[in-house]
């Protein structure tokens, strides 16, 4: 049986814990190829790797390139816009399939978002994103939430799949439409949530630096326990 790689583990004091989803071209819906070739240099055998894949790939994030007319890439914000104090805002007040509203997103922040915050969304509803299902209860993302996001000056928004962003097109359009235009990024889909144990942390989720890319595959750390990321 292949070994799956830890999620968790720690550096010094500190806990780690790996949020994004491990890409494995082999069963990968969206486009993925590799090519491995040998290239020998001097009589040494080295080896390439050609990587031909979507910028939407696994847990990716997404920079205001990716919608409409907006012009910035993922190299034309700055690089601690990729890094952020991470708060956790567990959506439970949250009815089945209900649109996100300010007041539910105000009873999980109970005042603990600040300017420059990474937020990342979670709901006691959980399916798997962007597969059709009639159990699907996940709440919405809606142009409510993202005005509040805006008003809160967050740097990005992330969730996995507890939360639900593809099925009602209005509100999807105007999240991208509202956040997109002030900077406020997606993440999209983050994986391992249940194996964060606090709600506040550092979050470091680095683009590819390749000019002209609207979206990029991200590995997303979280890192509990530094002095001034935590609760």
């Amino acid at each position: 049986m292949e070994q799956m790689p830890a999620v968790s583990g720690h550096i010094g004091p500190y806990r780690t814990v790996n949020l994004s989803k491990i890409i494995d071209p082999a069963t990968e819906t969206r486009r993925c190829v590799l090519r491995r070739h040998a290239t020998v240099v001097q009589g040494v055998e080295d080896y390439h790797t050609d990587v031909d894949i979507v910028t939407h790939l696994g847990t990716h994030v997404e920079a205001p390139y990716h919608h409409a007319d907006l012009t910035k890439d993922v190299t034309d914000l700055p690089p601690d816009h990729y890094v952020g104090r991470g708060v956790l805002l567990r959506l439970d007040t949250c009815a089945p399939n209900a649109l996100i509203t300010r007041a539910d997103l105000n009873a999980a922040d109970g005042g603990r978002v600040r300017a420059g915050d990474v937020l990342v969304l979670d709901s006691k509803y959980h399916s798997e994103p962007f597969v059709e299902s009639p159990d699907d209860k996940r709440p919405h993302l809606s142009r409510e939430s993202a005005a509040w996001f805006v008003e809160k000056q967050v740097k990005a928004v992330g969730f996995g799949d507890g939360i639900c962003i593809e099925t009602n097109i209005e509100h999807c359009v105007a999240c991208h439409d509202i956040m997109l235009e002030n900077d406020v990024l997606f993440i999209e889909v983050l994986q391992n949530l249940d194996q964060l144990q606090q709600d506040v942390f550092l979050i470091i989720f680095m683009p590819l630096p390749i000019r002209g890319l609207d979206s990029s595959p991200v590995n997303v750390m979280a890192i509990e326990g530094i002095p001034g990321f935590a609760p």
